[in-house]
């Protein structure tokens, strides 16, 4: 692991106790991993993750006020790169088993073992380390990529990511490239904006959802190809297809 970089990290738990334990437990692990704050409830928590911008959560997933799953929702929405580790007591399963549709890493069940904790955290920093090095590399290099370069790394990172929110001034923020020239290049060279590539890339991959999925929520699907919202995802389905995501099932029979 790359120890010069370090992550950032919260704790949301409403046990006293249980969140110093957590706090202490992560500090004597020897990671590169910087505590950054707690919260005791959902609502503190999500103000907690706007003021420090995490890169790792710690959250209980039944607190009063604003549950983990609310939050986890709403971090998945905002910051979709943050990695989330939920808690959860055996009677909590089936909450947790929910809270993991939204792109949560792991969930650890209490009392929590140090050695889980740990093997979950070394994941989650190979993972940035990962990440920070593609980045690094990147940078590096950016003055020396061909226009046909820039285009298959767009590319392929809309392939890999459609599911999330992502937008082109992610990609650009990343790689160092402004926003303005990635779409010049992606439009010279594919005929199109890079919006409307992700937009077609999402609905076809929708598609083939539909119709192998003929049980699984229309919204649901929607979540899979990276739009959060049901009717705006109909309403971007019904754009290119001329049919509800619904008509599109009925219609493939």
């Amino acid at each position: 692991m790359n120890t010069e970089i370090t992550y950032k990290f919260i704790v949301i738990e409403d046990e006293p106790l249980i969140r110093k334990n957590i706090i202490k437990k992560i500090e004597s692990l020897g990671l590169p991993l910087v505590y950054q704050g707690e919260a005791s409830n959902g609502v503190d928590g999500i103000l907690l993750v706007e003021k420090e911008v995490p890169n790792i959560i710690i959250t209980d997933i039944r607190m009063p006020q604003c549950d983990g799953l609310e939050v986890i929702k709403y971090v998945n929405r905002k910051y979709p790169d943050t990695k989330i580790i939920i808690l959860s007591g055996y009677d909590e399963f089936s909450y947790a088993k929910e809270a993991m549709r939204h792109n949560v890493h792991n969930y650890i069940l209490k009392p929590i073992r140090t050695e889980e904790l740990r093997e979950t955290l070394v994941e989650i920093v190979n993972y940035f380390d990962a990440k920070s090095q593609r980045i690094r590399t990147l940078s590096d290099k950016q003055h020396d990529l061909s226009q046909e370069e820039i285009y298959t790394l767009m590319v392929n990172y809309f392939k890999e990511n459609y599911m999330q929110d992502i937008s082109l001034r992610s990609l650009a923020d990343s790689i160092g490239f402004s926003q303005e020239y990635l779409g010049k290049v992606f439009k010279k060279i594919a005929c199109q904006s890079p919006s409307k590539y992700l937009t077609t890339l999402r609905i076809n991959q929708a598609k083939q959802l539909l119709i192998q999925y003929k049980d699984m929520e229309v919204s649901r699907i929607g979540e899979l190809v990276g739009y959060k919202d049901a009717f705006y995802f109909s309403r971007v389905f019904k754009m290119h297809t001329s049919m509800t995501p619904s008509e599109y099932r009925t219609s493939s029979k």
